[in-house]
């Protein structure tokens, strides 16, 4: 394995695929520059870190408070901070998660850093700079954000409807992490993105790599394998649909 690395835990948000067992729901884990964070930590993410890495977390990020993202937000850190015994280790989130208590009052005085999400704010977690989005458009409080390491900027949309005000949050990323459950987006009032609002991200922000994920049956049906393949052939760039426990290498 790469020294960095980026360990996608789960590929859908959705429930009936989830309960189903088509596919894992669960969060994203980033190993890059001697960093550990843990990112959206849905059902699954704890079972899945502790069966397979034994490393110090730095640090955790919760975009919106909907479960398939904060199931297991409080036991991480739990870990994070040894119970609460070791006063380490960083929190972002959204104010809302406080406010409707998806993280427990007894766990919020536990990291050494919680900072509460802005939009277009900057953040730091250990040697990892991140800045927050513009608020996304999903019904909750609700950011993605730009990450940046030494050799890369990497960008993760999180659940959002399409806006074009959006893509400014993105630019300069070289690569992309797009949730996108749809294919075709078959809702009225969407709050997700499909596949024709993923190429707007890659005319206007240009990445070197795509990967697409956060998958519902609306796109599942329709292949995402095959979707990434003909993207990447349309726009001459790598594009790659997220499997369950796919480790990217950077």
């Amino acid at each position: 394995m790469s020294k960095d690395f980026i360990h996608f835990f789960g590929t859908t948000g959705n429930k009936d695929i989830f309960f189903k067992k088509i596919r894992s729901s669960g969060g994203l884990y980033f190993s890059v520059d001697s960093t550990n964070i843990i990112i959206d930590p849905g059902p699954n993410t704890f079972y899945k870190y502790i069966n397979n890495y034994e490393d110090k977390i730095d640090g955790i990020i919760l975009s919106h408070i909907h479960i398939d993202h904060s199931n297991d937000l409080n036991i991480f850190v739990e870990l994070m901070t040894n119970g609460g015994e070791e006063k380490q280790g960083s929190l972002l989130l959204p104010n809302q998660a406080i406010e409707e208590r998806v993280l427990f009052p007894y766990v919020k005085e536990f990291p050494k850093h919680l900072e509460i999400i802005k939009p277009n704010s900057n953040y730091t977690i250990k040697n990892i700079e991140i800045t927050s989005s513009i608020e996304h458009k999903h019904g909750v409080e609700n950011y993605g954000f730009k990450i940046k390491t030494k050799n890369h900027i990497i960008g993760l949309v999180t659940d959002t409807a399409y806006f074009p005000e959006l893509l400014n949050s993105y630019k300069g990323c070289d690569i992309l992490i797009i949730n996108v459950p749809y294919y075709i987006q078959d809702k009225p009032k969407p709050k997700h993105l499909d596949i024709a609002n993923v190429e707007e991200f890659i005319k206007v922000i240009k990445p070197s790599k795509v990967i697409l994920t956060h998958f519902n049956c609306n796109i599942l049906n329709s292949n995402p394998v095959s979707i990434a393949n003909e993207l990447s052939r349309k726009y001459g760039i790598e594009i790659i649909s997220a499997e369950d426990d796919m480790i990217l290498e950077l």
